[in-house]
């Protein structure tokens, strides 16, 4: 098969998205397929087609340039849109069906409840005079959980769907670390979705002078206003921010954290949370996530983001002697590798892909 990728972003400030194309991308081409990425961004090690934009629209002529000379090139046979918002997406879709290529379309949880309440009037506009029309024409809508299977139905009521949820690479970890204290991680981009207020404000009633709470995101506009809820809190001393982190430096964070939270309020399984459970790292997240609930049974520990459920998370998590909390982060290696590996799922990519030519043809 030979796929284009279509996707605003493919640089390390995309967050999650990127890790997910960036592997589905991998894994493809190791079964022998012909994988391709257009984005408007990327990091310079990056072997991808880019199309600069500087709207905020990210609109440019250049995109149906790019993308039709792709697709005649290299004989494409399926167009895979990420995301919903933007040009690339738009003028991706338009293409594909106006030449009767099909279409894939995952909206990366871009349509959940809580975010389409953010500019509501706007996305209501945009959807229904742009996008839907092209939108409604994808052959398969990829989705990642049973939360966001039920939203698309009720977008697109005759929609075909395929939910595979985020999955992550599980290598063999042997994790001994000496805790000289139990820091509490937190991992991902600072915004008003992560909950990250909420952790700051939790963090603030545990009694624990030893216990330090790191927060590693790049900095942005947002920080100033979690730097005022840590000063309100009398936390400066306490409260931790890492800036950006990645490779070694990422990984040995993760191994070194007692546990990683993530109380987000919308998010589809959050990367962070596979690659805290690949490493051994107990993780407290949401419901929100739409991470099975055998997550609960399985090491980690799901919660509804509020600050007195994620208080007593930490505490539980924080009172474990050593060697449960070990047990805890294998057992949740354990459940990740059986159910959001590469290993185990990448057959249902192949399926979703061959469905989508099946049923064009």
């Amino acid at each position: 098969m030979r796929i284009l990728h279509i996707v605003e972003d493919f640089s390390i400030k995309s967050g999650g998205l990127r890790t997910v194309i960036k592997n589905l991308d991998f894994f493809l081409k190791k079964m022998g397929h012909k994988s391709y990425i257009i984005a408007s961004d990327k990091e310079k090690s990056d072997a991808i087609f880019v199309v600069k934009s500087t709207t905020k629209w990210l609109y440019s002529q250049e995109w149906k340039k790019s993308i039709l000379t792709i697709i005649n090139e290299q004989k494409i046979e399926v167009v895979h849109i990420h995301g919903a918002w933007l040009y690339p997406q738009y003028i991706g879709a338009k293409i594909a069906v106006e030449n009767k290529i099909p279409m894939v379309l995952s909206l990366h949880g871009m349509f959940q409840p809580w975010l389409w309440k953010k500019g509501t009037l706007k996305k209501k506009l945009y959807f229904n005079l742009l996008s839907k029309k092209y939108f409604s024409k994808a052959l398969v809508f990829h989705t990642i959980t049973p939360i966001e299977t039920e939203t698309i139905k009720r977008f697109f009521k005759k929609s075909n769907s395929d939910e595979i949820p985020n999955l992550i690479s599980i290598a063999e970890q042997n994790n001994k670390v000496n805790f000289t204290e139990k820091n509490i991680l937190y991992l991902g981009r600072l915004n008003k979705t992560k909950g990250i207020d909420i952790l700051i404000k939790a963090f603030s009633k545990i009694d624990n002078n030893k216990v330090k709470l790191q927060i590693a995101g790049g900095f942005n506009k947002y920080k100033k206003e979690l730097e005022e809820v840590v000063e309100s809190l009398n936390l400066k001393d306490k409260v931790i921010f890492l800036g950006e982190v990645k490779g070694e430096v990422k990984t040995k964070l993760i191994k070194n954290a007692w546990v990683m939270a993530s109380p987000s309020f919308s998010d589809v399984i959050g990367m962070v949370n596979l690659e805290a459970a690949s490493l051994k790292t107990p993780m407290i997240t949401t419901y929100n996530t739409g991470l099975k609930p055998e997550w609960n049974l399985n090491g980690g520990k799901l919660i509804n983001p509020n600050i007195q459920e994620l208080t007593d998370a930490l505490k539980e998590t924080l009172s474990w002697s050593l060697e449960k909390r070990n047990a805890k982060g294998k057992l949740l290696y354990n459940y990740v590798k059986k159910v959001y590996s590469w290993d185990t799922r990448l057959k249902d990519w192949q399926l979703l892909y061959e469905k989508a030519i099946f049923n064009e043809k």
